[in-house]
């Protein structure tokens, strides 16, 4: 089944992809105002992130057996209207009560997106060019989190929010009419699994029981919780504690995130001649290490280019992270492929949803304790790598702790 996919294609999959980190990184720089002009605390205005990122996983959970039964094509369609019609609810919103309610639509929307873009990787290619495809689609969708808050950031400051959800509808549409131009069905109809309740069930427990599948699965969301509960937080300590404007916590979020494409593409480029297990331990080490510079200099009095300079070797290491750990869960499956993307978008985000508002508490209180918080995560993440190169060595439904031999039919 191996074969080189149009560039066009693989743009296609990212710009879909990207729109679930748009939605949240667009409109951090803005968050503080929301709270004054919805008359609201900072920590009650994390819950408009926090749905989001729930019920894109909960989503993810219906929408990837949905897609093995009726095809790709069909939900991504709805998925895209779907967040584009909470886009512009959020947009018209009143009351944090009325914003939660968008949002949560805006998140089913990006679930059915999403879900859909990662079972089509493998429903085109698999083996290394599986695993080089899931790095370049990381390394392209990472750019978001660089040009979203400026672009937030620039939006929020001359138009507000609404603005910047209205950006998103924009975004929305534009992602919608490439895909109706470029996007074809992927899952032929001989390959379709039946879709009814007790199966799907059936389905998500054999695939949890998988040891490899599992360890991966927890170590991502421990990726994903560093990340949200970095992201929580960075807006209100940037400008709250170090005195940022909109714009230019947008341009330093935007700069620290260059380093997540680093990772990402340096990943590409390292799956050639480094097994994944490997990958996946440097990597965590790199997060493990950036956390530990992050508290030393604050320790140390160095201000926010410390804190910055530990965050973003962080971001290099998740990005490392990201893109091994998906692929080595993925490559102990043979079947049931969007089942076991939804699981692997949904329980890392399940997981990783209530690092913002934690995330959103603790800074309200210190930095000391929003970096305590990441620091913590190091370890975990470490450990969880470590279990799960030691159970890809040991499973035999996995082919080779290698992405070079994954995938084997």
């Amino acid at each position: 089944m191996n074969k080189q996919i149009d560039l066009k294609i693989v743009i296609s999959l990212a710009i879909i992809v990207a729109l679930g980190p748009a939605a949240i990184d667009m409109y951090l720089a803005s968050m503080p105002t929301m709270a004054t002009e919805l008359h609201t605390s900072y920590a009650t205005t994390q819950i408009t992130l926090t749905v989001f990122l729930v019920f894109m996983g909960l989503g993810q959970l219906i929408f990837g057996p949905i897609s093995d039964a009726i095809g790709r094509k069909r939900p991504l369609l709805v998925g895209l209207m779907t967040y584009i019609s909470g886009s512009l609810w959020a947009a018209s919103s009143q009351s944090i009560e009325s914003l939660i309610l968008a949002r949560v639509l805006q998140g089913l929307g990006a679930s059915m997106a999403i879900v859909v873009v990662m079972s089509m990787v493998r429903d085109l290619v698999d083996g290394p060019e599986a695993a080089q495809l899931y790095a370049l689609l990381n390394t392209i969708v990472a750019l978001g989190p660089i040009v979203a808050p400026a672009i937030g950031g620039i939006v929020g400051a001359h138009y507000g929010w609404r603005g910047v959800m209205f950006v998103l509808v924009a975004l929305g549409v534009a992602v919608l009419t490439n895909t109706l131009i470029n996007i074809k069905e992927t899952l032929p109809k001989e390959k379709r699994i039946r879709l009814n309740t007790k199966a799907i069930t059936h389905i998500y427990i054999k695939i949890l029981k998988n040891k490899t599948f599992m360890f991966n699965l927890l170590a991502l969301a421990a990726v994903f919780f560093f990340l949200f509960a970095y992201i929580g937080g960075s807006a209100y300590v940037y400008q709250k504690d170090y005195g940022l404007s909109l714009e230019q916590f947008g341009f330093v979020f935007g700069l620290t995130s260059i380093s997540l494409i680093l990772g990402a593409s340096s990943t590409a480029y390292f799956v050639k001649k480094v097994s994944a297990s490997r990958l996946a331990m440097i990597g965590a080490l790199i997060m493990m290490f950036g956390s530990v510079i992050c508290i030393a200099t604050y320790f140390l009095a160095m201000g926010l280019i410390g804190i910055v300079s530990g965050i973003a070797l962080g971001l290099f290491g998740l990005g490392i992270l990201e893109a091994t750990l998906m692929a080595v869960a993925m490559e102990s499956q043979r079947t049931a492929l969007g089942s076991s993307a939804a699981l692997l978008g949904a329980i890392p985000m399940l997981l990783s949803s209530i690092a913002t508002p934690i995330a959103g508490q603790l800074v309200e209180i210190s930095t000391l304790h929003w970096l305590f918080l990441l620091g913590a995560i190091g370890p975990i993440i470490l450990g969880l790598v470590y279990l799960g190169s030691k159970s890809t060595q040991g499973d035999t439904t996995v082919i080779g702790p290698s992405l070079e031999n994954s995938y084997a039919k």
